[in-house]
């Protein structure tokens, strides 16, 4: 079996990993979701951020992210958009919505702020797969 770093186009994770961060920040800025965004939650937009912690935490997830999509999808051995969108959104559907759940029935998180979040890392993941599906990882 080959050792992960032999498996991967490190190339195609550090486009990818840029392209799901990138997709963050204008997910979340005041003119696309970021006020409605913050609402939801109860904040000022300008209290959220953007610092230092935020931006590394935001790449380190990038980074995990990135790399277990890529593995998955070298895993599964096909190399294609469709694959690739699938399993994309198989792994939100399945991981990111199921858990963010719980903040929404027990920590009282608020639906809609759910719906940004869940929704800014579904559509990363779908995005991200495509172009992973099609660029040989």
């Amino acid at each position: 079996m080959l050792e992960y770093k032999e498996m991967i186009n490190l190339f195609a994770i550090i486009v990818c990993v840029i392209i799901y961060w990138v997709l963050g920040a204008i997910w979340f800025s005041p003119k696309v979701f970021g006020k409605k965004w913050s609402e939801a939650l109860g904040k000022n937009l300008e209290d959220l951020g953007p610092d230092l912690k935020q931006g590394l935490g935001s790449l380190i997830t990038a980074i995990i992210a990135t790399s277990i999509l890529a593995f998955l999808l070298e895993l599964i051995g096909t190399y294609d958009a469709f694959t690739g969108f699938l399993v994309g959104l198989l792994i939100g559907v399945g991981f990111i919505f199921t858990v963010d759940l719980y903040d929404v029935l027990f920590e009282q998180k608020s639906v809609i702020a759910f719906i940004f979040d869940i929704g800014y890392h579904i559509v990363a993941l779908m995005i991200i797969g495509i172009i992973l599906g099609i660029w040989k990882v």
